[in-house]
């Protein structure tokens, strides 16, 4: 038989809440991942538009610590988060940059479809896009 909960067990955790609107369950996993060390991160859906997080000490860790947990938690889901949004909005840029290169490398057969310079710095004849661009 196992050792008996207490009371005093019961308030050694520390609950987190996600908006699902905000937060995809991805970065919320991403940011438990940041507290594995040290702490136990139960993931729950507490209804269809939040996740729920229950934060709980390791043994080698106390519960004093469970307040700074629950702040590394909303700032570790919050920068994913962003991570996440940047990402979004500027892969197809990096994509282009990266097959741009290769390009001219010579790694890839075609050339990549789409624009690849400024056109203020095309307007400028002493600027870098007339340094790399027309060698």
């Amino acid at each position: 038989m196992g050792p008996a909960s207490s009371p005093a067990q019961a308030t050694e955790i520390a609950l987190v809440q996600f908006d699902r609107a905000l937060f995809s369950e991805e970065v919320v996993l991403k940011g438990c991942y940041w507290l594995a060390r040290d702490f136990i991160c139960e993931i729950a859906t507490a209804d269809s538009a939040s996740i729920q997080v229950t934060i709980k000490p390791r043994q080698s860790s106390s519960v004093e610590a469970l307040p700074f947990a629950k702040e590394t938690l909303i700032q570790s889901v919050s920068d994913f988060a962003l991570r996440e949004k940047i990402d979004a909005k500027t892969s197809g840029i990096r994509d282009l940059l990266l097959a741009k290169a290769f390009s001219e490398a010579g790694v890839l057969e075609d050339a990549p479809t789409g624009t690849f310079g400024d056109k203020i710095e095309q307007e400028n004849p002493q600027g870098m896009f007339k340094i790399l661009g027309s060698c």
